[in-house]
């Protein structure tokens, strides 16, 4: 027999998938939803990534918790001193309903569920600002991030230097310092994204964003 608190796991199982579910509309992006196209919504051949996403069937997962909609957005402004912006249009309102906000005139509290939906939207805005922020202080004579190296300007992965600007980004983002696997770690990235070191703007753009959409900044 059942115990209650197996079949309460189970209950609330079954009620994030339907969550799940019924917030996987495709509509990231949409006109009402902050103005993206079709095309960032685009996976391998053009399929639509949204159209056959799957609920999760995972036990207890409904524990786990993101940040609210403004403590969000707070603390990417904190980590990048940035806001989301694109094509002049700031983005954070037009997406309060995507990212869980309360609008208080149909919902009056927040939802802090992972959903798919909001997480491909976590990762568009993460490659917006982090683009943003690397074009802004590439080539800076004072730049407040990228403190140790210029983010425009060619790098080894291996220097001094970039180690040194993988721990000072792990620390703004995370509020920790950054071990020697995490640092390893941000190396492989900037030399999958740039192999011979070249570019930069790309690898250093991955590295923020890789940061900025990871769960371990997201959730609490």
């Amino acid at each position: 027999m059942l115990s209650l608190v197996n079949i309460a796991a189970r209950a609330g199982t079954m009620l994030l998938a339907a969550a799940l579910t019924l917030s996987c509309t495709g509509e990231v992006g949409s006109a009402g939803g902050g103005g993206g196209s079709s095309f960032e919504m685009s996976g391998a051949g053009g399929r639509d990534i949204s159209e056959y996403w799957l609920s999760l069937d995972i036990p207890l997962s409904q524990n786990t918790r993101m940040l609210s909609f403004e403590m969000l957005r707070s603390e990417v402004d904190r980590a990048t001193g940035r806001s989301w912006v694109v094509a002049g249009a700031d983005q954070w309102d037009l997406n309060r309903g995507p990212l869980g906000g309360a609008d208080y005139a149909t919902t009056f509290a927040d939802d802090l569920t992972p959903s798919q939906q909001r997480i491909v939207l976590i990762r568009k805005m993460a490659f917006a600002v982090c683009g943003d922020l690397v074009t802004a202080e590439a080539g800076s004579v004072s730049p407040a991030i990228f403190t140790e190296l210029d983010p425009g300007a060619a790098f080894d992965a291996a220097a001094a230097n970039t180690k040194a600007q993988i721990s000072a980004l792990f620390r703004r983002f995370f509020l920790a310092d950054a071990s020697a696997v995490d640092i390893a770690d941000g190396q492989a990235l900037l030399a999958a994204l740039s192999p011979d070191g070249s570019d930069g703007r790309i690898a250093w753009r991955g590295v923020c964003a890789s940061y900025l959409a990871s769960m371990r900044f997201l959730t609490y």
